[in-house]
């Protein structure tokens, strides 16, 4: 997905979506896939990490998550960790489990398995989580 899809810039100006630009298009999800799908392609992949999204408090959650996301693709790709996911604002005061799960036994899998990026940031999704089917 190119970014001019969201902005609706002209054609010849297209580029790979930012983890900036995935928090800021509506849906979250999709928006984090097609991120997931562009950094994959993206021969510059440091460019789509380095712009902290803007910060809204009711997107907390989806906000810690690309947090995360953006500091597991810097340590998995040998990159630099950009200085924004650090903010304790991405951290968040309860733990955040995949599905909204209650079922204890798959919290504590979840929490056994989450990658550090995540589980410092009180996001529990497991191992899988930017995999992509």
């Amino acid at each position: 997905m190119y970014i001019n899809i969201i902005a609706g810039s002209p054609q010849g100006n297209k580029r790979h979506m930012s983890v900036a630009d995935a928090a800021a298009f509506g849906d979250h999800i999709f928006a984090i896939c097609a991120f997931l799908d562009d950094f994959k392609r993206s021969d510059d992949k440091q460019s789509l990490l380095v712009d902290e999204p803007a910060k809204n408090e009711s997107a907390r959650r989806e906000l810690s998550i690309l947090a995360a996301t953006a500091h597991k693709l810097a340590n998995d790709n040998g990159l630099d960790v950009p200085v924004w996911v650090h903010d304790p604002f991405y951290a968040l005061p309860q733990p955040v489990f995949a599905f909204d799960t209650q079922n204890k036994e798959y919290q504590e899998y979840l929490k056994s398995t989450a990658p550090p990026e995540f589980a410092q940031r009180n996001i529990f999704y497991g191992d899988n989580v930017l995999e992509r089917i």
